[in-house]
């Protein structure tokens, strides 16, 4: 790739946008702590050490995610009112030692970790809709996508991180109970990161002012803008992209392992190796959407992925499935930037932290029922969870490809 190009696909944003580079590392940590516990270390210790149902791992997650998703929309919009940066910091801190609770739990006292959960959704409801909105305060809208894209490149590497993390700590130590130390640290490094490395309310204002478009728009502009995404129909495609997406969530280590036939060890590779072509391409993914447009960076997304989601249960070799799962993770990766960069220009800034909130909240319930239907369908076959994920990025792809048809960017 000559200079120039790689200058324009990686490091021009950063330059313009410093503080986005500190926000990625605490989106890092704090993404890998939560994935360590939710995709890994609950699920692997419950089904493999306790022998719990698929059904009862889906409700230990969806504890969680109901409990997010009440306090996202609160809490989103408290953070118009005093700063993102307190919550951001103060969310990993709540929650840092939870995890090493969770571990040393006797087993007859395992259902405790059910109100552990309640309290990590509350953690996690404190730091996520504050910390995607300071993108939105950060950024020019012209070039949203690509810093959406940042963060979410940064939240998905996390994933394949974590399942690398959490396969070889359990496996070189030799008890599932390892990966949960590591949550906390890494809550606590999330935590001290926030603190040291992000803008304050008054420096995030002067850069926000710094970084905000010229007005262009009216506000009757703006209402009809407004007009061709309507709130409802925002909800429902994140409904079912969320749906999509935890239904996998708690069983894709364990499908991997079973199926697949691979060590911990491996499994941890094999998604660490997947977030490579990740790492690199999310970014220039996110320039591309933010220059093809939005609406149709989210329409073809949700096609690519639906179709390979179908075709996932029939890939019974790693390097099948391999290929298959990355085409499914770089079309999310496309698509997934593009719209929260369509959500966070819904509302101005005074109001984006309330309309990151209260999509953060059609998440939580779309994330808060697709582990029961993923634990419901992991039961009847192991399988099925990705025959589920592919029915409901279908119907996100007809939803999609009916209203967001010649919306505006």
């Amino acid at each position: 790739m000559p200079r120039g190009a790689l200058d324009r696909a990686y490091l021009a944003l950063f330059r313009e946008y410093p503080p986005l580079l500190r926000l990625a590392a605490v989106t890092g940590a704090g993404q890998t702590a939560f994935a360590l516990l939710s995709v890994y270390a609950l699920p692997v210790y419950l089904i493999e050490d306790l022998h719990i149902s698929g059904l009862a791992v889906g409700g230990v997650t969806t504890v969680f995610l109901l409990s997010e998703m009440v306090l996202k929309f609160p809490l989103g919009r408290l953070s118009d009112r005093v700063g993102r940066k307190p919550f951001i910091v103060f969310g990993p801190l709540l929650i840092a030692l939870n995890p090493i609770v969770m571990a040393r739990l006797p087993v007859r006292l395992w259902t405790l970790i059910f109100p552990l959960r309640a309290v990590d959704g509350a953690g996690a409801a404190a730091l996520w809709p504050p910390l995607f909105a300071m993108v939105g305060d950060l950024v020019r809208d012209r070039s949203r996508a690509a810093a959406m894209s940042v963060v979410n490149t940064v939240y998905l590497g996390a994933i394949g991180a974590a399942a690398a993390i959490g396969g070889l700590s359990a496996d070189l130590s030799g008890s599932n109970r390892v990966p949960f130390y590591i949550v906390s640290g890494l809550l606590l490094v999330s935590a001290l990161m926030a603190h040291l490395g992000l803008p304050g309310r008054s420096a995030l204002l002067t850069e926000d002012s710094q970084a905000a478009d010229p007005p262009e728009e009216t506000e009757a502009e703006e209402a009809a803008e407004i007009h061709h995404h309507p709130l409802s129909t925002v909800l429902v495609v994140t409904v079912l992209m969320t749906l999509s997406v935890w239904t996998l969530a708690n069983f894709l280590i364990v499908y991997i392992k079973v199926e697949l036939g691979l060590s911990g060890t491996e499994t941890g590779l094999l998604l660490a190796v997947m977030a490579v072509p990740v790492m690199l391409l999310g970014l220039p993914l996110g320039h591309a959407a933010d220059q093809w447009g939005r609406s149709r960076a989210v329409r073809a997304s949700l096609v690519v992925s639906a179709a390979a989601m179908w075709a996932v249960p029939f890939c019974h070799g790693v390097i099948s499935f391999w290929l298959v799962a990355v085409v499914c993770v770089l079309s999310y990766m496309f698509g997934t930037p593009a719209w929260l960069a369509l959500v966070s220009s819904l509302a101005p800034r005074s109001r984006r932290g309330g309309v990151m909130g209260i999509v953060a909240t059609a998440e939580g319930a779309g994330a808060g029922l697709a582990p029961l239907l993923g634990g419901y369908l992991w039961d009847i076959h192991h399988s099925y969870i990705f025959f589920g994920a592919a029915a409901l990025l279908t119907i996100g792809a007809v939803v999609a490809a009916v209203v967001l048809r010649g919306a505006r960017d």
